[in-house]
């Protein structure tokens, strides 16, 4: 019986042992419950998101996980997305929509997301609607077209560079017209280029000419030099299109320049090369504008703002004296509207603040637009190795919001008389580019139209959509199709 009981209580002791040890060991930790999404930007339901490259980002309530090959299964309609990543608890995208008023929906099936544990979330749906733009009022109290109206109109328009605005002291003063016309190696315009820009879609055309070459001592300009600037104007007003007609490279940085912000003014003289475009021009309707100066530097020749402030009240004199010569002539240019530009056609915060608008002879304030030019940001082509990224994309933004304080917001409507890609040492994206790099060029066309259709603006891209030997009727072909493309399916 003792023996029994030793054996007993060993036994015993061994099994109090046992269940100690085990009692010693963590308890299963329990897994987590599957991710559960918490929030979305957009909000889901929106309707106010701007068209373009819309940055999406959905959150969980827990980290997530997610495989390459998970990837794919996101659906998209309306939309398409790129980038897709995730970052803690956030599943983010870029989901790329150009079409105003238009729903998006993106549906993540059931399984794609995880958590660390791998238990999968429920399937997700995310639906927003892009913005739709609310133009300007559009009706001048006279019964006249207004700018407003008149800048919707012609968009998207496009630049007639190196042309008429050529000049050189190699090519000599007063000569026949096509020796300048052909200068910078552009062939003589013909009446079959604007054709294919109207049917291409294009609304507007801006014929930049510069005078000084054809004036005399006096300021008369050569009979033969006007009739041609005419001949061309007829070209683009005869197919339904606007033309903007400007005083060019009678301003910038050149020493002959002579429409100069500085004490030097030639206010005399500048107002008689207006009154002579002017009572040429006097009886075309409301499809022709006039642009008062290009790009107007003091004599220190400094881009973007003076080093001297005070310069820009030389700017101010140019602009009121522009808008009282053209309306002195009388017939239609009593309601024209007319283009006033900032020093330098710059858009710096100086340099709009400092432009004052003239007080217009017509009796109302609604015939005068601002236009400044635009190859922004300056030289993306060599910071982002031509690519148009999303930093480029925010800077046409705050672009536009600036120019919406300082004039859109008070009744002026804008125009960007010249934008594309140039950069430094004049390195820009042309007919000798991959088909990858004129894609980059038309993305920043399609975020610069995108943005003048949303703020009731108009933008001019400067000539290389058709260059050289491309515009001859002969041997025409788009240069830059795909770019062209862009810009004018912005508009359909």
């Amino acid at each position: 019986m003792k023996r029994f009981n030793f054996i007993a209580f060993i036994l015993l002791a061994a099994m109090a042992i046992g269940i100690s040890a085990c009692g010693s060991d963590e308890p299963d930790k329990p897994k987590q419950a599957a991710p559960a999404v918490v929030s979305t930007s957009p909000e889901n339901g929106s309707t106010t998101v701007e068209p373009g490259a819309i940055n999406v980002t959905i959150t969980y309530d827990k980290t997530i996980t997610m495989t390459a090959s998970d990837i794919s299964k996101i659906q998209a309609t309306g939309a398409t997305i790129s980038n897709v990543r995730t970052m803690s608890a956030a599943l983010m995208f870029t989901a790329t929509c150009a079409e105003e008023g238009q729903t998006v929906t993106i549906t993540i099936p059931a399984g794609v997301i995880k958590n660390t544990d791998q238990m999968a979330a429920a399937a997700y749906t995310l639906t927003f609607t892009t913005k739709k733009t609310e133009l300007p009022d559009p009706n001048a109290p006279d019964g006249h077209e207004s700018a407003a109206q008149a800048v919707i109109n012609m968009a998207p328009g496009w630049n007639l560079g190196n042309t008429l605005d050529s000049y050189g002291d190699w090519i000599g003063d007063h000569q026949e017209p096509y020796k300048y016309e052909t200068a910078w190696g552009q062939p003589i315009t013909d009446a079959h280029l604007m054709q294919a820009f109207k049917e291409k879609g294009f609304k507007g055309i801006r014929v930049p000419v510069t005078w000084y070459q054809h004036m005399d001592d006096q300021g008369n300009v050569d009979e033969a030099w006007m009739n041609r600037v005419q001949e061309v104007v007829d070209y683009v007003i005869n197919q339904g299109m606007y033309c903007i007609l400007n005083v060019h490279h009678d301003t910038g940085a050149h020493n002959a320049a002579w429409v100069v912000a500085s004490p030097t003014l030639q206010l005399d003289r500048y107002a008689k090369l207006w009154t002579q475009i002017a009572t040429r021009f006097r009886n075309y309707d409301q499809h022709l504008l006039f642009e008062g100066y290009n790009e107007m530097l003091n004599t220190a020749q400094q881009w973007n703002q003076p080093g001297n402030l005070s310069d820009l009240e030389y700017v101010n004199q140019h602009a009121a004296k522009f808008v009282e010569a053209v309306r002195a002539t009388g017939g239609n240019n009593t309601y024209r509207n007319l283009i006033v530009s900032t020093y330098a056609a710059a858009h710096g915060t100086a340099v709009m603040s400092g432009l004052t608008i003239p007080t217009d002879p017509c009796g109302n304030q609604s015939h005068i637009a601002v236009e400044v030019h635009s190859y922004d940001p300056w030289d993306w082509v060599h910071t982002y190795n031509m690519t148009w990224t999303s930093e480029c994309s925010e800077y046409l933004k705050s672009m536009f919001r600036d120019l919406e304080t300082y004039f859109i917001s008070k009744g002026y409507p804008v125009i960007i008389g010249e934008y594309g890609t140039n950069g430094a040492g004049e390195t820009t994206i042309n007919q000798n580019s991959t088909p990858a790099q004129k894609a980059e060029a038309g993305k920043q066309s399609g975020d610069m139209n995108r943005l003048c259709k949303k703020y009731g603006a108009a933008s001019f891209h400067w000539m290389l959509l058709v260059d050289g030997a491309d515009r001859s009727e002969a041997t025409f072909k788009w240069t830059m199709e795909q770019v062209a493309d862009s810009i004018v399916n912005v508009y359909k």
